[in-house]
């Protein structure tokens, strides 16, 4: 911080910003790159990057033979040309996601920095998605999971799950779109979400009957984040595709083939 302020040598600046830059320059781009998603845009970005290591696949919630693993690109078609000219929405990379069956779910995320932290503190929850198939007729996309202490009714764990597939407009785009990159608002009107267990009874806020985010925040006011906050893909039909830049309030989590970077909004 000293170095920044002018209070250490012109040495120790010049390192400090070499070390600040470098992630970026690795990849030959001085700025995040905005997707070319028409009328969806990454949001204004500060320019702070640093890389974070607390992400993975959550084996305890992870069933059969499923994979995800970070990876460059993919690249979306949009408009009439043939070649894949979208980038992803962040950098170049993102997190490839395939479940091979309706037997397999695949959970990745993070069970460390969200920990703790209160569900109502949560105001901004978005993230990207590519679906790589032909249709997405009979198709569920990855969802956003989160593990919680409810603190409401006897049980002490329950899984908040967002329904991309069946949320509405501002929270999913009017029409989903196979090979390009999709943005999808867990936390705004029209979101759908429910509490798996006997919470979501307890708060009318089933699979059946889901509520909006809003909602369930004043369902669960003094709900907990407890164990993991991430991406899912259950067990329901195959899916190949990937996700990226996980937004949590000002904090966007974007997935690059070299590691998590975590960048800054500008504005919720």
């Amino acid at each position: 911080m000293d170095a920044f302020h002018g209070r250490r040598s012109g040495v120790v600046i010049a390192a400090a910003a070499l070390l600040i830059s470098a992630p970026i320059a690795a990849h030959g781009e001085a700025q995040p790159r905005r997707a070319d998603a028409g009328p969806s845009a990454s949001p204004a970005l500060l320019p702070g990057i640093v890389t974070d290591s607390h992400w993975g696949i959550i084996g305890r919630n992870t069933i059969g033979g499923p994979n995800a693993v970070l990876r460059e690109g993919p690249y979306g078609r949009i408009g009439a040309s043939f070649a894949a000219t979208q980038p992803p929405p962040y950098g170049h990379g993102s997190l490839g996601i395939i479940v091979g069956s309706g037997a397999d779910k695949i959970a990745w995320g993070n069970e460390k920095i969200f920990a703790g932290k209160r569900l109502s503190s949560i105001k901004t929850l978005k993230y990207w998605v590519f679906a790589g198939m032909d249709s997405l007729t009979g198709v569920s996309l990855p969802n956003i999971t989160i593990e919680v202490d409810p603190n409401v009714g006897p049980a002490d764990y329950t899984s908040l799950v967002y329904l991309p597939d069946t949320s509405t407009s501002p929270s999913a785009p009017t029409t989903r779109e196979v090979n390009r990159w999709q943005q999808y608002d867990a936390s705004a009107d029209g979101s759908k979400w429910y509490a798996t267990g006997a919470t979501g009874g307890a708060i009318t806020c089933t699979q059946a009957t889901p509520c909006s985010f809003t909602e369930l925040k004043n369902k669960l006011p003094d709900a907990v984040i407890s164990l993991s906050l991430g991406i899912s893909k259950g067990r329901d039909n195959p899916f190949i595709g990937a996700v990226d830049g996980l937004q949590v309030n000002r904090t966007v989590y974007d997935f690059e083939f070299r590691g998590v970077r975590t960048r800054f909004a500008r504005e919720q």
